[in-house]
């Protein structure tokens, strides 16, 4: 089997392992993407992202001068549920904050990070296109690999860009994990969607920090999931009020979304507070800001979460105690502020505590 049978074959199995979309893109270089990238580095937008370096965007941009025997790259769409907010309020002095949905994915009923389950469901159809392909190279990219994940999306006809720079598919809107398999199989490429957002601009005042700053165009120094997940040390002062309750990642430009509000897949059923099985879209702040290292990892080790370590989650919950607005939260970040190992999550409480106070 060869050429536009095997690729239908593909994407066929491509859906029955889970994937939302697949696609097929050529490996010639990305121009465009590979300007836009060095142009957001040069501007500061990357700041804080040390690993993301020109000579990486360079790297990114041309994977055929990196794996000479590439002919064809396949684009795949992994769909995640997002979070409608759970009907009954939050009990005095015991607020919920938030999780962004991707982070509460979960595989055979269990927490489950993104990168490992996409990782596994890459390498099982590459497997399934060594049958028909006997010989076949093949080079996985799951995030954390050097590949221009959303361009390559684009060109395989997945989707577009939407102004909140996240790509839009037809199957799944925004809610989608993007993967990539490089291929030696000369494969037919699919073309790129005619689409767009027109003149909606619905997601850029949805940003409550400003960090879409144009349309397509995010400065990830105020980005509420860079301040999240990516950010070391204090959270500047002038951007925590803005932040709200979210305390890994957000999810606000696409809740906005119009586009989404069709396509979406079904949200997440209510779940409770606690993290004791691992992420919830709303979590009890309380709780998550009194872990100590041992329950973080027994909670949060194989998941995203896992990224921030426990000392960024309570950061991250110290100050959406701060915006929650309920005093009766005060004694719990008095506690941390007196005894929390790590100086940056007693700052944030301490910074809690005072704007709890004045209110």
């Amino acid at each position: 089997m060869d050429g536009e049978p095997l690729k239908q074959a593909l994407v066929a199995e491509a859906r029955r392992l889970g994937f939302a979309a697949a696609g097929v893109a050529s490996v010639r270089p990305f121009g465009r993407a590979r300007r836009l990238a060095l142009e957001a580095i040069a501007a500061g937008r990357m700041d804080g992202m040390p690993w993301f370096t020109p000579d990486r965007v360079e790297a990114a941009a041309d994977l055929e001068r990196r794996y000479p025997w590439a002919r064809s790259v396949v684009a795949l769409a992994w769909p995640y549920r997002p979070a409608h907010p759970p009907a009954e309020p939050p009990r005095a002095g015991r607020p919920r904050g938030r999780m962004s949905a991707y982070a509460c994915l979960r595989d055979r009923d269990r927490p489950a990070d993104y990168h490992h389950l996409l990782a596994a469901r890459c390498d099982a159809l590459v497997a399934w296109l060594r049958t028909r392909h006997p010989g076949l190279r093949a080079k996985r990219f799951v995030d954390h690999g050097w590949a221009m994940d959303r361009p390559i999306a684009e060109r395989a006809g997945l989707g577009f860009a939407g102004k909140h720079a996240s790509l839009i598919t037809r199957e799944a809107g925004s809610y989608v994990l993007l993967a990539e398999v490089l291929v030696s199989a000369p494969l037919p490429p699919d073309s790129p969607s005619r689409k767009g957002c027109g003149t909606c601009r619905a997601c850029l005042p949805a940003c409550p920090t400003g960090a879409i700053t144009a349309p397509g165009v995010i400065d990830a120094r105020r980005c509420i999931s860079y301040l999240t997940i990516e950010h070391r040390g204090p959270i500047p002062a002038d951007l925590r009020p803005l932040m709200g309750t979210w305390v890994f990642g957000c999810d606000l430009c696409q809740e906005a979304c119009p586009i989404n509000h069709r396509l979406a897949p079904p949200p997440l059923e209510p779940e409770e507070a606690s993290t004791r099985s691992g992420p919830v879209p709303f979590p009890d702040l309380v709780e998550c800001l009194a872990l100590s290292e041992e329950s973080f990892a027994a909670r949060f080790r194989g998941t995203a979460v896992w990224r921030t370590g426990r000392s960024g989650l309570a950061r991250n919950c110290a100050i959406a105690l701060g915006n929650a607005g309920d005093r009766e939260a005060l004694p719990a970040l008095r506690a941390a502020l007196g005894s929390d190992p790590d100086p940056v999550v007693r700052e944030s409480a301490g910074w809690a505590v005072e704007r709890l106070s004045a209110s």
